[in-house]
């Protein structure tokens, strides 16, 4: 199974927790602070959404659950 994640880059409040605390395997810091998937991780180019191997799950949901404005959604 593939872990699919996802990111409302516009409600991102550029916090860091996902990329600096939680889950930087997965998560990256743009230019501007928004939160994006790593590009290894991207699903067609798309900086927001992205699939990571089943071992990534438990990190990528830490992130999305310590997210304080809840823009990241993960799924199988």
């Amino acid at each position: 199974m593939t872990v699919r994640i996802e990111i409302d880059q516009e409600g991102c409040i550029q916090c860091g927790v996902c990329y600096n605390d939680e889950c930087p395997e997965l998560f990256a810091e743009m230019d501007d602070g928004t939160s994006e998937i790593q590009e290894k991780y991207r699903a067609g180019g798309d900086s927001a959404k992205g699939e990571a191997p089943d071992g990534m799950l438990d990190c990528a949901n830490k992130a999305a659950d310590a997210c304080p404005v809840t823009v990241i959604t993960v799924s199988q």
